[in-house]
């Protein structure tokens, strides 16, 4: 079975990860320099694009002008904080990250 970069690194450093493996928004948060705490969780996202007409996603990955309308949609959500836990809010924190191969 050949694995993906994150799963490989895993293994090379002696985890098991068909056992810990839980995706890769750490990998690529911790890489991209968010640091993480034992209860937070970390998501990789694109900005995709939907037809307001019919609902559906057209492009599920828009790079195209992103400087223009995705890195003020960044500033935007970075920082917002979220009620949707009773016992505490919820902070988003959104760093635009390239090159992730």
């Amino acid at each position: 079975m050949a694995c993906g970069s994150d799963t490989a690194h895993m293994s090379i450093f002696g985890y098991d990860p068909f056992t810990l493996y839980r995706g890769r928004g750490a990998f690529e948060t911790m890489g991209s320099g968010i640091p993480m705490s034992e209860h937070d969780i970390a998501f990789k996202c694109n900005f995709a694009h939907m037809d307001p007409k019919t609902g559906m996603v057209v492009l599920r990955r828009v790079d195209r002008n992103f400087d223009k309308w995705g890195l003020p949609l960044i500033d935007v959500i970075d920082g917002m904080v979220l009620s949707v836990f009773e016992e505490n809010d919820t902070i988003i924190t959104a760093k635009h990250a390239t090159e992730h191969r």
